[in-house]
């Protein structure tokens, strides 16, 4: 009941803020729109190349998860403390744990969100599109879970990731520039497929679902160790 009062409030406040709320938006919506463009450019081409074309559009779906929880995040501690509105959320009976999972969740699910809705507004574009439909085989089993399963673990790398950041950090800017840099591992899977566009399988993302996993795990288990609310306010009167 706790952990769902600190969220709800956390969006209330999140997204009054404007620049946070275009932020969130902003990208969504380039994102998907860039990718119904590639699907646009190559509608007249043969099969072959609007399964290439396609398979490309869809990696900007795996971004969107991992660039929109790193906005929130990082404003969830550094952000709030600048606004002053940090030190009495901190006074309240939340634990450390409450609290760092609850600013996680917080940053999470928007990002799930948007990113699944573009996505179902690209596929139904795309269908209008191509001539034909969506390429048989482009929407195999593995990409639906990249999208549907890894996005999940990838959001919630880059938010435990910019919370860590952002606990230890003073100063929003520098934050968000250490966030940046940190989520760049999760960006594995866009590397590898980009040079495996239609040879996206099974074993692959189970290995990087279990790799993310464990390293969520470990996030989560760091970021409770180092959020100590005493020395937060301690160190940033």
């Amino acid at each position: 009941m706790r952990l769902k009062v600190l969220i709800l409030k956390e969006w209330a406040e999140l997204f009054r803020i404007k620049m946070v709320l275009y932020g969130c938006l902003f990208m969504p919506l380039f994102m998907g729109g860039f990718a119904g463009w590639m699907v646009w450019q190559g509608r007249a081409l043969p099969a072959e190349g609007q399964a290439a074309l396609f398979n490309a559009a869809l990696l900007y779906f795996l971004v969107l998860p991992v660039m929109i929880p790193v906005t929130l995040g990082v404003y969830s501690v550094v952000g709030e403390k600048e606004q002053g509105t940090l030190e009495p959320l901190l006074a309240t009976p939340l634990s450390d744990l409450e609290l760092f999972l609850g600013k996680s969740i917080v940053a999470v699910v928007p990002a799930l969100v948007l990113t699944w809705a573009v996505f179902g507004l690209f596929l139904l574009a795309a269908s209008q599109m191509i001539p034909g439909g969506i390429p048989a085989g482009v929407l195999s089993l593995p990409w639906l879970l990249s999208i549907f399963a890894l996005s999940p673990l990838m959001a919630l790398f880059a938010a435990l990731v910019a919370m860590l950041i952002s606990s230890r950090s003073t100063d929003s800017r520098a934050a968000y520039q250490f966030a940046g840099l940190a989520v760049v591992p999760s960006l594995i899977p866009l590397i590898v497929y980009s040079a495996r566009l239609t040879a996206v399988d099974l074993k692959f993302v189970a290995i990087e679902g279990g790799i993310l996993l464990v390293l969520n795990a470990a996030l989560l288990f760091l970021g409770i160790k180092i959020f100590q609310r005493e020395e937060i306010l301690t160190r940033w009167k």
